[in-house]
């Protein structure tokens, strides 16, 4: 039985620190897998991605990561639950695959029955220990052994890796080119990552100033949406702390009206076609009192002489902006747990009243 830590380094910290090797492990694993899977979906006419929590974040992400390198095969992420019950038509030249580390999410196990009873091509990214084969899935994507911690970190990542290749076999199946280069996600993407985490000083320091702000906001835009939203599911299930992670543009249409100067935003704003509406709600933020922080890859200059913090991670092609971005704000969330006095491994399930809610739940 794997032993419960009740302090630092507690299991999601040793997960946090694992992602580049992980990174690089399960890609390289998944690579002949990925190809014979690909060589099938390419002559799909659509790819749905399936997920919950983490895992639906993950399916974001690898919509924007097919969409770039998958040589234009249409690819649609939906939340698992939406998919299993109000989801589109499906039919058999349709490809869906589920995004699940434990592998038996209910919503994730019935959206992939629902597209195999309707003669799709079907797979599974899960992680380690779970059924070799499932009956709702024509292929089987293993990353990593099952996450100790009920924040998952390292099972977000290792999902990309495995979409990632994908994505690159996909890309060279449909346009007979390498649009995905090797080197990005055997060399590049790890090696940003690994540099990411050397931001734990500043992401603690970010920790001890904010833990105490009425709430935090979280907001980016594209890729660095998604980012958003997960960090903020972390800082819930880990700090128990109000935060809430938007797209950028819907900050602007109605959720600023309820900010506050005793807030804090944490800006995800790398080069790309969103980071100049971030720029401008930097200097709304600045209107209103508020602090923000920023996380990016040393461009949008004009935002910094107005930040409370300025992280900087290696600058990596925009898609995989929703990896190494949020790597600093994973140890931002872990730093906020070790500030509140909470567990992040536990899911509060060493509350007594949320063990008691959870019990007939089934997830």
């Amino acid at each position: 039985m794997t032993e419960k830590r009740t302090r630092h380094p507690y299991h999601m910290y040793d997960a946090v620190q694992g992602q580049p090797d992980a990174f690089v492990r399960v890609a390289g694993r998944n690579d002949a897998e990925a190809g014979r899977f690909a060589a099938r979906a390419a002559s799909c006419d659509r790819l749905f991605l399936v997920g919950t929590g983490t895992s639906s974040h993950a399916a974001l992400v690898g919509e924007h990561i097919l969409r770039a390198y998958g040589g234009d095969l249409p690819v649609h992420a939906y939340q698992a639950f939406d998919f299993a019950l109000y989801g589109p038509r499906l039919g058999a030249k349709d490809c869906v695959i589920g995004v699940s580390h434990r592998g038996n999410k209910d919503y994730t196990v019935r959206s992939l029955a629902r597209a195999k009873a309707a003669g799709c091509l079907t797979a599974l990214v899960t992680g380690e220990g779970n059924v070799a084969t499932r009956p709702e899935a024509d292929a089987v994507f293993v990353t990593v052994p099952q996450e100790i911690s009920s924040a998952h970190t390292i099972s977000y990542t290792a999902a990309l890796a495995v979409l990632s290749t994908l994505a690159g076999h996909l890309g060279r199946r449909r346009t007979g080119a390498r649009l995905l280069p090797e080197a990005v996600l055997s060399d590049r993407v790890p090696a940003a990552i690994r540099t990411a985490l050397a931001t734990e000083r500043d992401m603690a320091g970010w920790a001890r100033e904010h833990v105490g702000r009425r709430r935090i906001w979280i907001v980016g835009g594209g890729p660095s949406a998604v980012v958003a939203h997960e960090v903020a599911l972390k800082i819930k299930e880990a700090a128990y702390l109000m935060a809430e992670g938007l797209a950028v543009e819907t900050m602007l249409h109605g959720p600023f009206q309820c900010t506050d100067p005793k807030d804090v935003f944490v800006l995800v704003a790398p080069a790309g076609a969103a980071q100049a509406r971030v720029t401008e709600l930097a200097g709304m933020i600045t209107k209103i009192g508020a602090a923000y922080l920023v996380v990016g890859d040393g461009t949008g200059e004009s935002m910094r002489p107005g930040a409370a913090g300025w992280c900087v991670v290696p600058e990596v092609p925009e898609p995989f902006t929703a990896l190494v971005g949020l790597v600093p704000l994973q140890l931002f969330t872990y730093h906020l747990a070790l500030e509140c006095g909470t567990n992040p491994d536990v899911f509060r399930r060493d509350d007594p009243r949320f063990a008691h809610a959870l019990e007939p739940i089934k997830l």
